[in-house]
């Protein structure tokens, strides 16, 4: 670590840290770091696993795991880490960051993401839009069937789409303008929007899994929460709470048998207890975002790593600018701002720039939706202390940074901790577990320090979550006139002014409101034994998954 930034974390590492089971309690629950949480489980969590073909056998402690055979093996179980349990398996309702590592294996999406972050049809075999007559038309590629047998026709695409219009967990920031749903033939479905929609493409790629209607409709929401049916190429045998998710191949998948006999999402609760389970064998895969000293250790002792191909995650400043207090004056967001020094925290957390970049929004600048006109604030203590002096609080207040358990996310909350010390702000640190995140994500005490998904792109996800009715912020959030004007009339027309009127967005919350500021943004890392054949570690839609399990190395 570079060593402002290191002393920074050794003096936020004295000041108390609240760990939450749920929003009431956020400042009364005394667990600990969350870095030792669940280590007493290491050696236990993948118990549920009688198949480890293509594991190393446990015990394997050499320092360069060996290599694999020259030729790959049919067959066997590799085991995946999640967290926590999943909130839910209902792919209407998934959406946190363990659901996204583990829908892949047993959902899909009618649309995927390509590297560039494009969607292109999946399921279907074409995706085609009308805007003069608001309809999008969809039709359904042949031979594929759901993993209870039911064939996927247009009657089962329809269903989906209209039990997520009805039930989705996203459907005010995807399905707004979606009005009615029509089946024309057996393989083709027609959307008529209520207004144009020009990112519901983008909504269809990031969200939606394609459940069986017949399988929801037989077992109920809840049944099915338990056992899940898809489209992918794993479908769940056990899921094990508070242990595990157990999957086994689907022969009848689409696009072929799968090579594996099994995909396991086993629980560890912490980068450590993960590390340890990889190199004993009983992990096969991990994925790693803004870790770079596991990063380096696990690459040193021969594991192969693998960068996602797009940003993964942009970890984000939210901040609360409705609520009475401090935050809604302008100033100190942007003294905020000045007192951070992101550039510092990326070089030193992201192994600077090998896992990720300090960014002034949510994009690169070598994307097309990157705004150069969103300068940022730089670091600058001296002129942070004069705006809030000017804003009436020189002597300072006391602010709640609130943040998602993960190890990344608690280094750089105890650096921003100590950083806004120096300009008298005393902070304290919420730590919210997985299952309970999604209780914060409307409205939200202070600052979220929130890990916004950008497999999607920056564009669908301002259009998605900055306006009225979204999930997101709803309650926190200014939704300004200008910005939401610019956002509503981008949706409804074309490339080059929705291009134009969405980084006009940007500007206005990130760099004139300081709504949003973006203090790192990380490239997902797949971490995979040398026993493993395959790509393991690539990314759709939104985080880390591992999309292509079924496939045999090429």
């Amino acid at each position: 670590m570079k060593k402002g930034v290191a002393m920074l974390l050794i003096a936020a590492m004295s000041v108390s840290l609240a760990a939450c089971g749920d929003k009431g309690s956020a400042g009364s629950a005394g667990a600990g770091d969350a870095g030792n949480a669940g280590a007493e489980d290491a050696g236990s969590a993948g118990s549920g696993d009688e198949d480890a073909g293509t594991t190393p056998e446990a015990g394997d402690t050499e320092a360069a795991p060996s290599g694999g055979s020259a030729e790959p093996v049919a067959g066997g179980t590799v085991n995946i880490p999640i967290t926590d349990d999943p909130t839910t398996l209902q792919g209407w309702m998934m959406r946190n960051s363990n659901e996204g590592v583990i829908s892949p294996a047993i959902y899909e999406t009618l649309l995927k993401y390509d590297e560039t972050g494009k969607p292109q049809p999946y399921l279907l075999e074409s995706f085609t839009g009308d805007p003069e007559a608001l309809t999008y038309t969809l039709v359904v590629k042949d031979g594929i069937t759901f993993q209870d047998g039911t064939p996927l026709d247009a009657e089962a695409v329809k269903w989906n789409l209209d039990y997520y219009k009805e039930n989705g967990v996203l459907t005010g920031s995807y399905f707004n303008y979606v009005d009615s749903v029509e089946v024309t033939d057996e393989k083709t479905v027609v959307v008529h929007m209520s207004s144009w929609d020009a990112l519901f493409d983008y909504g269809l790629a990031r969200t939606c899994f394609v459940c069986s209607p017949t399988a929801v409709e037989s077992l109920g929401p809840d049944g099915f929460n338990e056992a899940p049916v898809g489209t992918g190429a794993f479908k769940v045998t056990k899921w094990s709470h508070g242990e595990g998710i157990y999957t086994e191949r689907y022969d009848d998948y689409w696009q072929g048998k799968p090579y594996l006999d099994n995909v396991n999402f086993v629980i560890y609760s912490s980068t450590a207890t993960q590390q340890a389970a990889l190199e004993v064998g009983d992990l096969d895969v991990m994925n790693l975002s803004g870790d770079a000293v596991t990063a380096d250790a696990l690459k040193a002792k021969g594991y192969n790593l693998t960068n996602a191909a797009i940003p993964s995650t942009g970890y984000t400043l939210c901040f609360n600018s409705l609520a009475d207090g401090p935050l809604t004056d302008v100033r100190v967001r942007q003294a905020i701002a000045y007192a951070v020094d992101a550039e510092e925290i990326c070089n030193s957390l992201l192994g600077d720039g090998a896992y990720g970049e300090a960014s002034t929004q949510w994009a690169v600048t070598t994307s097309a939706e990157y705004n150069s006109e969103v300068t940022g604030y730089g670091y600058d203590v001296e002129k942070a202390k004069a705006l809030l002096a000017e804003a009436g609080y020189g002597d300072g207040f006391e602010l709640t940074i609130n943040f998602q358990v993960g190890d990344f996310a608690k280094s750089v909350c105890q650096i921003i901790q100590a950083e806004l010390q120096q300009i008298g702000i005393t902070v304290t640190l919420n730590q919210i577990e997985v299952a309970n995140y999604a209780d914060y994500l409307g409205e939200w005490d202070g600052i979220l320090f929130h890990p916004m998904g950008l497999g999607n792109g920056q564009f669908s996800q301002v259009a998605a979550n900055m306006i009225p009715g979204a999930r997101f912020g709803g309650a926190t959030f200014l939704h300004d006139e200008e910005s939401v004007g610019l956002i509503n009339e981008a949706i409804v027309s074309d490339q080059e002014t929705l291009s134009q009127n969405l980084k006009g967005a940007v500007k206005i919350l990130f760099q004139d409101n300081v709504e949003l500021y973006t203090v790192a943004i990380t490239y997902s890392t797949a971490v995979t034994s040398p026993k493993l054949h395959g790509d393991y570690g690539s990314i759709q839609g939104n985080g880390a998954t591992w999309h292509e399990l079924w496939k045999e190395a090429e």
